[in-house]
């Protein structure tokens, strides 16, 4: 694993998968929006692009220092904690923007660089997906949507020697999951069989233990400390 490209790697997730990329050994294009990534490493090229443009991901692509690509990891994503009867029209177009057309768009413009290296796709999704979640319908449905895109692209791409996977991490130890009501995130433990959030290192493991697993494509791993046993 030689060449990696991290989305949102500026956030809690990111910030960890970009950490064990360079500590593997590999060169990582870190893409970012608005907070540069917390690691400076000469192993990292930041690069400040608004994936949600447009012309975002081919910005992105272009600035792409290597002919090939062994990892891609779509760590972008997101969603503020809305209701349903509260939640508008522009947050649900939002959300799925964000969560959905990004990593399809990103993974559209790096299909040449990934074939190169017949490399691996690592889309995150989350257990919300399977569990409906608290942060409301906009991110559940978005990241059931990450799901279906994963096994799509899976199923399409292997030809090209491209595997493509999915990790659904269950409530991280970050941002995100910090801005729940504490009784609902003490809801959510309650239900969950280590009774304890999930580290962003330990995302990071799954991530890149999916991404090397040669034989395996079209899968998604939950990480969630076992909330969602299936």
């Amino acid at each position: 694993m030689k060449h990696v490209v991290v989305t949102g790697a500026s956030g809690d997730l990111g910030t960890a998968v970009v950490a064990r990329a360079v500590a593997s050994g590999a060169e990582v294009l870190a893409q970012f929006h608005t907070r540069p990534p917390a690691l400076a490493h000469p192993s990292v090229s930041p690069v400040q692009v608004d994936l949600t443009r447009d012309d975002g991901p081919a910005e992105l692509a272009a600035a792409l220092p290597w002919d090939s690509v062994d990892v891609l990891v779509n760590c972008i994503g997101g969603a503020r904690p809305t209701p349903y009867a509260e939640l508008s029209t522009a947050a649900w177009r939002e959300s799925m923007q964000l969560n959905v057309e990004v990593p399809f768009a990103v993974t559209r413009e790096l299909l040449g660089p990934l074939a190169a290296a017949a490399g691996a796709v690592v889309n995150l999704s989350s257990v919300a997906a399977f569990t409906g979640g608290a942060f409301g319908p906009h991110y559940a449905a978005g990241k059931a949507a990450v799901v279906g895109l994963t096994r799509s692209a899976a199923r399409e791409l292997g030809e090209r020697g491209i595997r493509v996977n999915c990790v659904a991490p269950g409530p991280v130890a970050s941002a995100m999951t910090d801005s729940l009501p504490d009784d609902v995130l003490a809801g959510l433990l309650a239900t969950t069989a280590l009774r304890r959030v999930v580290t962003p290192d330990e995302v990071a493991d799954a991530v890149f233990s999916i991404a090397t697993a040669t034989a395996v494509t079209g899968q998604t791993l939950v990480v969630d400390g076992g909330r969602f046993l299936h």
